[in-house]
C-alpha cells in the first residue's frame, strides 16, 4: 500500500515551497489608501488584510521588516492559524502581545452567553503575553521551535516566549483600521548546506525491529476488509513485534483464558470501552507468518500467584509466588506453541512493577531454569521494565547486584514517560540515555514502550509527534536501541484524546470498521520503521551542521537506510556522503507528506535532499514491505 507516489520533480518542488524559501521577500502594504477588507458573516471592517501565498512548515522563523510603520492609534496584527488553534502578534505603539486561541469545538463556548451574538465559529483564547516597548519596532520575527516552543522577536531581541503544542499552517497581516499605514516586507531563512557523511566501517547495535501492542479488542472491531487493510499496514509500516499485555489479575490457576476475550481485564482510559489485558493466538500467529516476534509479559499478576494477597498487614503482600509466577510463565509458552505455532521470542520478567532486588533475582534465575526445564531454552529474557528512564536505571543498577542474574538477561529494558518532562529541552535528556547505555553493559536494548499520557500534550498536532521522533532518534543514536515499541498500535477509543497519542492507529467505524491513523504519530514513527529492517546494523553517520539528526544502517545484503531529522527552523539542503550503497527511494515526512514516496533517479551520485523545517527525509534502497500473495489471516 503506497501512499502518497510523486514523481521526483514535483516534490523537490513542493519541498521547496513548503520551507519558505522565497526566491525574494514577500512584500504588503496595509491601512490607509488600501481597499478595506471584506469578511462575509461579519460587520464592515475598515481593516485591510495581507494573506500569505506560503503553507508554514511545522518549524519556522519568519520576519516583517517594516519600510513604514505609522499606527496612528490602530494596531498591526500578525495571525497564525491552524486546524485546532492559532495565535496573534499584536503590535501597538506601546507594546507587542501574544496571545494563543483554540477553535475546534464549540464546546469552547458557553452555553450561555452574555454576548447578544455568538461568532459564526467557536474561539477561546489561551496564553496571552505583553511586553512593553520603549519605541516602535523597525521588525518583528515569530519562530515556532522543536522545543514547543513560541518565541517573539522585536528588532532581534527575544521579548516574548510561551509553550506552544499547536501546529500553524497560514499566516496573515492586519492593520486594525483605517487611519495607520504600514509597508513592509516577510522574510524567510534561506536554504542552509550541510553534509552527511556515512561510514560502513563503524558499527554499533543490530536491529531487532519495531513494534507495540496490537490489542485484541480493538482487532476484533475490525471488518474482514479492516482486518486485511490492518495486515497492510502491519507489513508497510514494519510492525512487526507484538507486545503482549496478558490477562493478569483475571487469569485463571489452570491457565485456559489467556485468550478469552469475555475475561480482558479492563484498561483505564477515562469513558472509553475496555482496552482489555489480554491475548490473541490468531493474531500472534499472523505476525509470525509476516516473519515477525511475539514478546510477553505480566503487569499485574493473578492473585493466586502472589504471596499472602489478602493480608494487607503483611509486608510480603503482592510479593510474586516464584513457583506459580514460573508455573504461569512457562504455561503461556505451551499454549502459545500449541495455538500460535510457537512460544514467544522474548519474556519479561514484569512490567511497570517494582520489587526489591533479591526478588527480581530470584525471579530471574527461577524462570531461566523453569524454560529450560520446559524445553524452551531459545526464549530469551528481558530485565523488569520501569514507567521511567530514571527510575529504570535504579532497576538496571539492581538487576546488576546479582552477577548470576544478570547474566540470565539477554536484554536490557526500560520505558521513556519520563521524556514528557523533557518535551520543552529534549538534549536535556541525553545524560540519562547515556548513563543508561553505559550501565546496560553491552546487553541489547529494547525500548519497550513509548507515548504521550500527560494531557497537556495528548494533543493532535504534527509538532507533538515531532518531539517523539525526537525521542526515537535519541534511543536508536545514544542509547543504541536495538526495538523501538510504541505504546499501542491499534487501540479502541471513545474519547479521542486518547486516540491521539497513545496509539498509532484506531478502527475507523465511519468507514466500515477499517483502520485509520489518529494523529500524525505514525507517520512519525514510521519515517523510521518502515525502512530499517531487522538485522541491518547502525553505522557511522555524521553531519556537519547543528539541528541536523541523522541515524544510517546497512546489512550484510546489500540494503541500506538513512534517516534525517532537521530541528532547525530553516530548510537545510544535505549532501550525503560516501554512501555504501546506492539509494533507490527517499521518504518525505512532515505536516503535508505522510511518508510521501519519491523515486529516485538511476545512477544519481550526487543526492541532496532539502529537508525542511522539522521535516524527516528518508532515504533507502530498501523496498515496502507488502503481505505476500494469498496471504490470509489467522
Amino acid at each position: 500500500m503506497q501512499r502518497g507516489m510523486v514523481f521526483y520533480a514535483i516534490a523537490l518542488a513542493c519541498l521547496t515551497c513548503i520551507s519558505g524559501a522565497w526566491a525574494a521577500p514577500e512584500t504588503f502594504t496595509l491601512g490607509k489608501g488600501t481597499a478595506p477588507t471584506r469578511i462575509w458573516g461579519q460587520a464592515p471592517q475598515p481593516f485591510v488584510r495581507h494573506y500569505s501565498k506560503e503553507f508554514l512548515p511545522a518549524l519556522f522563523e519568519r520576519k516583517v521588516a517594516f519600510d513604514r510603520l505609522d499606527l496612528e492609534g490602530d494596531a498591526f496584527e500578525w495571525m497564525f492559524t491552524g486546524a485546532h488553534g492559532g495565535f496573534t502578534v499584536r503590535l501597538t505603539n506601546q507594546a507587542v502581545i501574544v496571545q494563543q486561541r483554540y477553535y475546534d469545538s464549540y464546546g469552547l463556548n458557553p452555553i450561555e452567553s452574555e454576548e447578544p451574538k455568538q461568532g459564526r465559529h467557536p474561539e477561546k483564547q489561551w496564553r496571552t503575553a505583553e511586553a512593553r516597548l520603549v519605541a516602535p519596532p523597525k521588525s518583528l520575527t515569530v519562530v515556532l521551535d522543536h522545543k514547543l516552543g513560541l518565541t517573539v522577536l522585536a528588532d532581534g531581541e527575544a521579548v516574548l516566549n510561551q509553550e506552544c503544542g499547536l501546529d500553524v499552517s497560514r499566516h496573515q497581516l492586519r492593520c486594525t483600521g483605517e487611519n495607520g499605514r504600514i509597508e513592509g516586507r516577510i522574510e524567510s531563512p534561506a536554504v542552509r548546506a550541510a553534509s552527511l557523511t556515512l561510514d560502513a566501517t563503524v558499527a554499533h547495535q543490530t536491529m531487532i525491529g519495531f513494534g507495540g501492542i496490537g490489542t485484541p479488542t480493538a482487532y476484533r472491531e475490525l471488518s474482514e476488509e479492516g482486518k486485511r487493510a490492518w495486515w497492510e499496514l502491519v507489513a508497510e509500516y514494519n510492525l512487526l513485534v507484538q507486545r503482549e499485555y496478558p490477562n493478569g489479575p483475571r487469569l485463571k490457576p489452570d491457565l485456559s483464558n489467556f485468550d478469552d476475550l469475555d475475561d480482558a481485564t479492563p484498561h483505564y482510559y477515562g469513558d472509553n470501552f475496555p482496552n482489555g489485558e489480554i491475548s490473541d493466538f490468531g493474531y500472534n500467529r499472523t505476525i509470525r507468518k509476516l516473519g515477525g516476534m511475539v514478546w510477553f509479559e505480566f503487569w499485574n499478576l493473578p492473585a493466586w500467584a502472589c504471596r499472602d494477597q489478602n493480608n494487607s498487614k503483611d509486608e510480603a503482600r503482592g510479593l510474586p509466588d516464584i513457583d506459580e509466577y514460573c508455573r504461569a510463565m512457562v504455561g503461556y509458552c505451551q499454549i502459545a506453541r500449541e495455538k500460535a505455532g510457537a512460544p514467544p521470542d522474548v519474556v519479561g520478567i514484569q512490567n511497570e512493577r517494582h520489587q526489591p532486588a533479591e526478588v527480581w533475582h530470584e525471579m530471574t534465575l527461577s524462570l531461566r531454569r523453569a524454560l529450560n526445564d520446559a524445553g524452551f531454552k531459545d526464549v530469551k529474557i528481558h530485565m523488569s521494565d520501569s514507567s521511567y528512564l530514571y527510575s529504570g536505571i535504579e532497576t538496571l543498577d539492581a538487576f546488576r547486584r546479582s552477577e548470576a542474574a544478570w547474566a540470565a538477561i539477554d536484554y536490557s529494558a526500560t520505558h521513556m514517560y519520563d521524556f514528557q518532562d523533557f518535551f520543552t529541552r529534549p538534549d536535556e535528556y541525553d545524560p540519562l540515555l547515556l548513563e543508561w547505555r553505559g550501565k546496560a553493559g553491552g546487553k541489547p536494548f529494547l525500548s519497550t514502550e513509548m507515548c504521550i499520557n500527560r494531557s497537556s500534550l495528548q494533543k493532535p498536532e504534527y509538532r507533538v509527534a515531532f518531539t517523539m521522533g525526537q525521542l526515537y532518534h535519541k534511543n536508536l543514536a545514544i542509547a543504541d536501541a536495538a526495538a523501538l515499541c510504541y505504546c499501542w498500535t491499534l487501540l479502541n477509543v471513545e474519547q479521542p484524546s486518547y486516540g491521539w497519542t497513545r496509539t498509532l492507529f484506531v478502527p475507523d467505524r465511519a468507514h466500515n470498521f477499517t483502520p485509520t491513523t489518529s494523529s500524525y504519530q505514525a507517520r512519525v514513527f514510521g519515517a523510521f520503521s518502515r525502512r530499517i529492517r531487522k538485522g541491518m546494523t547502525r553505522i557511522g553517520a555524521k553531519t556537519d551542521a547543528d539541528g541536523l539528526l541523522a541515524t544510517a544502517f546497512t546489512n550484510a545484503e546489500g540494503d541500506c537506510t538513512a534517516v534525517v531529522v532537521n530541528t532547525n527552523t530553516a530548510p537545510v539542503r544535505v549532501r550525503i556522503e560516501q554512501a555504501p550503497m546506492h539509494f533507490t527511494e527517499m521518504e518525505l515526512t512532515d505536516p503535508y507528506h505522510e511518508n510521501a514516496v519519491i523515486p529516485l533517479p538511476e545512477h544519481r551520485e550526487d543526492l541532496t535532499p532539502l529537508v525542511p523545517p522539522g521535516g524527516i527525509v528518508t532515504v533507502t534502497n530498501v523496498p515496502l514491505r507488502q503481505l505476500p500473495p494469498g496471504f490470509a489471516w489467522n
